[in-house]
Order: structure tokens, then C-alpha cells, then sequence
């Protein structure tokens, strides 16, 4: 997840990326009007492919593979986690994980981030896949908004060594900035330093999805993934969304990358309100309706031998 300041990498560092979620079922909101229409876009995992890791968040989990956080993020004045608002819910049909923002003043919401206690890396001559099912909306009262019509909300799905951060690597597969009226954004990225604090890279891995990626497509529901392999000790790390590639990243993809010394990594998923930088995010244009959430049908984690 982006960090946009050298304020805040000290910060991440002395606070130590605590990392974050809660678990229990609440079905008071209703689920999405066209939730007969959607179907979340399948993966493909086929010997040789081995599952390593997977979570399908039915309700009524305890979240037992995941850390909850309890802290404001680095990143915004604005947004606050708090460990009690991830849950499991049926929306769309699917059994899910759910983040959830809520207003609590003019310029203060509360949201949630979840970081898994399974971590991986890969070994020489391996490859592995990242996957989730997610899905952006807003509602305002008991109508369904389109996270495009939203503005201020800051949604990710990412992957971090987080003690001594930058310098073993972090892997954004997706983040997104809502900006009604004009287009929403999204992008993948990369962060590494070799000191404690330091991104080296500044935003020269950033990667723009392309321009026809439709938010709002397939009933909102996209295939996010990343495939991180070293062949030969070189490693490789690409992103691709409902299976079509945006983004290859070699050591020769920005100034100052190593991928070879990025460690292993926990696996995020968060909902960020705001900025600490006003020109980014502007404080005062904030609109989340009633709620913005991210939904997440599943995430699973395969390995291939290369």
C-alpha cells in the first residue's frame, strides 16, 4: 500500500506493520440487488499447481488465520482500523469476508485491515499464485452505490514483509482511489529500500490498470492475481486481473528493485479512507455514502515447481 511520506515509513517502521482482523457474522445489511446474475470469475489451478494456502470465509469463521489491527493508518489523518470490523457475511450469494467503513465525524472513519499468518516466498525454481475474488460497492442507506461514484475511499489487496519495512519488499496487486466525479484509479506496485523506513523506489513501479478496466463489470466481481517465481535465482513477479496480465516486474522494471531480497510475505487486505496528502486526497470531497465495502469471496495461495 502506498506510502507517501517519510513520516509515515518511520512510522510503519516503529509501530512494526501490527497487522489486522476480526471475524463474526452480522447480516443486517442486505445483500446485493443482483446478486442472482453474479458469478465470480474462476481460477485455474491444475496439477502441477499444489494448494498451499486458502480461506474460504464462510460465515461464521473466527478468522483464526488472520491477525486483526487495532491502529489509524500510516498513510491518512482520516481512517482509523478498528480489529472489530471485519466479518463474515452472505453477499451476492457468496460466503465472504467484508470491510466495512463507517463515518464517525467530519473528518475521522473507522474501517478494518487484515494481514494473514501464513507467509510465503519462492524458493529457486518455483513459482507461486496469489489469488482473491473481490468486489467494490458503496450503499447509501439501503441502495447500492458504485465505488466509482464514491470519493476518498483508498481499497487494497497486497502482500508485505512488514518488520524493517521497505527492504524486504512489499507487492501491491491492487490498489484503488475512488475520485466521482472523475474516473476512479487503479494500479499495482512495489516498495523496497535496503534501509529500514526507505523506499527507494518512489512510485516508478506503479502500474495503471488499463484503461477499459470496468469496476463495475461481472457484477463487480474480479479475479486479482499474483505470480511470484524465481527461475534460475531470477525472479519474476506478475499481475494480472480476470487472468489478463498488467503488469511484469524484473529487477530491471525501476531504479534500486531487488526482488532477491524480498522475504516472505503475509497476505493484506484493507480499506484505507483519505490521504495525509491533500492534493491527493482532498478531505473536504469525501464521500463514502453510508459505506464503502470491500467483499472477498475466497483467497488461496498455490505452488508450482518451474
Amino acid at each position: 500500500m502506498k506510502k507517501l511520506s517519510l513520516f509515515s515509513l518511520t512510522l510503519a517502521c516503529v509501530c512494526g506493520f501490527g497487522f489486522g482482523f476480526g471475524s463474526c457474522s452480522d447480516n443486517a445489511a442486505p445483500e446485493s440487488e443482483t446478486q442472482s446474475t453474479s458469478v465470480s470469475t474462476g481460477k485455474i489451478a491444475a496439477a502441477p499447481w499444489v494448494k498451499q494456502f486458502e480461506d474460504t470465509f464462510n460465515v461464521g469463521s473466527n478468522l483464526s488465520q488472520w491477525t486483526k489491527e487495532q491502529r489509524s493508518d500510516y498513510n491518512s489523518w482520516y481512517c482509523d482500523y478498528n480489529s472489530s470490523v471485519p466479518t463474515t457475511q452472505w453477499r451476492d450469494g457468496k460466503q465472504c469476508l467484508e470491510i466495512k467503513t463507517t463515518k464517525l465525524s467530519t473528518y475521522k472513519y473507522q474501517s478494518g485491515f487484515i494481514s494473514s499468518n501464513y507467509q510465503y516466498k519462492p524458493e529457486n525454481n518455483t513459482e507461486y499464485m496469489l489469488s482473491a475474488n473481490i468486489k467494490l460497492i458503496a450503499m447509501d442507506g439501503g441502495n447500492y452505490k458504485s465505488f466509482t461514484e464514491t470519493y476518498g475511499a483508498w481499497p487494497a489487496f497486497w502482500s508485505v514483509q512488514g518488520n524493517g519495512w521497505p527492504t524486504k519488499g512489499e507487492i501491491d496487486i491492487m490498489e484503488g482511489y475512488s475520485f466521482a466525479p472523475n474516473a476512479s484509479r487503479f494500479a499495482s506496485n512495489l516498495f523496497y529500500g535496503t534501509a529500514v523506513g526507505t523506499n527507494l523506489l518512489g512510485n516508478t513501479a506503479e502500474r495503471n490498470y488499463p484503461g477499459n478496466f470496468d469496476v463495475n463489470g461481472n457484477n463487480g466481481w474480479h479475479l486479482y492475481e499474483s505470480f511470484w517465481k524465481m527461475k534460475d535465482n531470477v525472479v519474476t513477479i506478475t499481475i494480472k486481473i480476470d487472468n489478463v496480465t498488467v503488469a511484469t516486474y524484473t529487477n530491471s522494471s525501476a531504479p534500486n528493485l531487488n526482488l532477491n531480497n524480498f522475504g516472505a510475505h503475509s497476505i493484506i487486505f484493507n480499506v484505507n479512507v483519505g490521504s495525509k496528502d491533500s492534493s491527493f486526497i482532498d478531505p473536504n470531497k469525501i464521500n463514502l455514502f453510508s459505506t464503502v465495502m470491500m467483499w472477498v469471496d475466497d483467497v488461496t495461495v498455490y505452488k508450482r515447481p518451474i
